[in-house]
Formats: structure tokens, C-alpha cells, sequence
């Protein structure tokens, strides 16, 4: 009987099998993998950057921030060092601090991956696929899948249903707040689809993960309310009626759904359209990347003094036949 959740089903190669056999969670169909790696870096440097500022901020400052939501009269969140702790209760955060990490620990594989490729190293490709054990490979799969996913989830709750307006003028630091963790985080999303060349993941198994994912922060907001008396979202509390609640709970599941599926579709369309061109012009394997490192590796070559049977074109062939697509 097929299993959704089982290894396989979630995109484990058996054991024995080379995890991501193209490298694909490290290079892009774009840009060098040099520069993938300098784009995640600045992603990341401004995710903590955001972070660090933030909680300095309001360790000793107050912001206003003006919600409301479907049914819900507008209301003022006083934000203060109070916050701080409790930040790690919204999802809006917990996001946030997921893509901080997602893009620190990604611009290091593929800086190890550009590197090993600047030097010839084709028996390398990074530490997730050459060191990492199975589970955390997999793990880093499904984290893709949902630092491509939940930023959208958290962009449309916050500017259609919760923003309460008017756009604070007399506070910077919640416009500019808003905007990194509401708005930015939606970017930063739409860059690692866009300059990934990450493979459209199995769709069920996949989706199930990320519909459990905000399955069980649902419990640790109420957990939240337990240990600590607030809800993290007022749409939680029954007293504004329970089947309020129930429509949220399946209005987000039933927009989760819409975006991994728009998502997991515009992740498909990128690599049918490399898949066009390619067969077009007649190449096997010649993305923007593939074709920098190339050129790179002539160059380093030429440098060090290697010879390739004494044709610049050849180093330029072992580069091109390095991964399968």
C-alpha cells in the first residue's frame, strides 16, 4: 500500500544512492554558484540583521502596531520587551527566524559546492550531500519546502485579513518591521524559487508535511495561552465564536494548500522552461551556472599550470559533464 509519508514517498533516494544527484540545492539555472551563495548570504546577513535590530529595539523602545481581523474590531499591539520572549509564539516570527537559518546554513553548501568546483574537486559536491546523514538531508528537502510556502501564508493573513491601518507614520520602526518580516520574507521566497534549481518535490507527501507543520503550531499557540495566559492571535480566542476559529483553521489550511500548489507549479514551469531551451539549443547540460564554472575552471586551470590534454576546450568539457540533470 503506497505510503505518502514513508522515505521514498518523500524523495529519499534507498540507501546506497547519491542524495540530490544533479546538486541542485546548491547551484541555479541562473548564476554561478559563487554568486547564489552571495545572494543567500545577503538574504541572510538582512534576515539577522532584522532579527538583532528588532529585539535591540525593543528591549527599550515601545512600537504600535494596529490589527484587526474578519469579525474582529481593529485594535493597538503595544510592542515592548515583553514581546521578545513571546515572538517565538507567532508564526510570523518563527518563519522568519526559519528563513534566517534556512539561508545561513544554505549559502555555506553552496559556497563549499563553488569552491569544490573552482578546484576540481569533482569527487566532492558539499557537506549536505557528502557528509550529512540521511535524515538531515531529508530534512533539509522538506525545509525547502516550507521556506517556499509558509513566507506567502504569513504576506496574505497579514495585509488582507489582520493589517489594521492606518500605515503608521509616526513610527518608522513599525513600518520598517513590517514590511521585513510581512513583506520582504515573500522575496526572499520567490529569490530561492527563482534562482534555485531545486526539483519540484513530490507533491503529496510533500504538501502533507507542510499542512502538519501548521497543524501542530496550532497546538503550541494554545500551549502559548496555557502557560502564559494571551492568545497569539486573537482570531484563537472563542469568545469571538467558535465557529470563527474553525473558519480560520480551515481557511489558512485551504489557502496553504493554493499557495504549495502555486508554488510547487512555478517550481515545475522553471524547469520545463530550462528543460525547452536547452533542448532547443542542443545542449545536454549548459545552464548560466554551468557555464560560468566553465569558464572559471579555464582560467583556474590555465593559473595552476594543469593541463587537459592541451585544449582549453577540454576543461571546459569536464565541467559540462560534472552533474546529470
Amino acid at each position: 500500500m503506497y505510503n505518502p509519508l514513508s522515505l521514498s514517498a518523500l524523495g529519499l533516494p534507498s540507501r546506497g544512492e547519491k542524495f540530490d544527484t544533479g546538486a541542485t540545492f546548491v547551484r541555479s539555472h541562473i548564476v554561478s554558484p559563487y554568486k547564489l551563495a552571495c545572494l543567500r548570504a545577503l538574504i541572510a546577513l538582512y534576515c539577522w540583521m532584522t532579527i538583532i535590530v528588532a529585539y535591540s529595539w525593543l528591549s527599550y523602545e515601545y512600537a504600535p502596531n494596529t490589527l484587526r481581523d474578519v469579525n474582529i474590531p481593529t485594535y493597538t499591539l503595544i510592542l515592548g520587551k515583553w514581546f521578545i520572549a513571546k515572538s517565538f509564539s507567532f508564526f510570523t516570527f518563527i518563519t522568519y527566524w526559519s528563513l534566517a537559518f534556512y539561508f545561513t546554513i544554505s549559502l555555506w553548501h553552496t559556497f563549499i559546492y563553488a569552491r569544490n568546483q573552482a578546484y576540481l574537486r569533482t569527487t566532492t559536491t558539499s557537506h549536505l550531500h557528502d557528509t550529512f546523514p540521511r535524515w538531515l538531508q531529508l530534512a533539509h528537502s522538506l525545509w525547502y519546502s516550507t521556506i517556499t510556502t509558509y513566507p506567502f501564508l504569513v504576506s496574505i493573513v497579514y495585509w488582507c485579513t489582520m493589517y489594521g491601518g492606518p500605515w503608521p507614520s509616526d513610527s518608522p520602526f513599525t513600518q520598517w518591521i513590517n514590511i521585513s518580516v510581512h513583506g520582504l520574507n515573500s522575496l526572499f521566497a520567490i529569490l530561492e524559487i527563482v534562482f534555485s534549481a531545486v526539483r519540484p518535490p513530490p507533491f503529496i507527501s510533500h504538501l502533507l508535511v507542510v499542512l502538519t507543520g501548521l497543524s501542530l503550531y496550532l497546538g503550541v499557540a494554545y500551549i502559548t495561552k496555557a502557560h502564559q495566559g494571551i492568545y497569539v492571535y486573537e482570531w484563537m480566542n472563542p469568545t469571538w465564536g467558535a465557529e470563527g476559529v474553525a473558519g480560520h483553521v480551515f481557511g489558512y489550511a485551504a489557502a496553504m494548500v493554493g499557495i504549495y500548489s502555486l508554488g510547487w507549479g512555478a517550481t515545475w514551469t522553471r524547469e520545463w522552461l530550462v528543460a525547452r531551451k536547452r533542448t532547443s539549443s542542443g545542449q545536454v547540460v549548459a545552464d548560466a551556472g554551468d557555464v560560468w564554472q566553465a569558464s572559471e575552471l579555464s582560467s583556474v586551470s590555465s593559473s595552476r599550470k594543469h593541463s587537459f590534454g592541451g585544449k582549453s576546450a577540454s576543461s571546459k568539457q569536464i565541467m559540462v559533464s560534472v552533474h546529470e540533470v
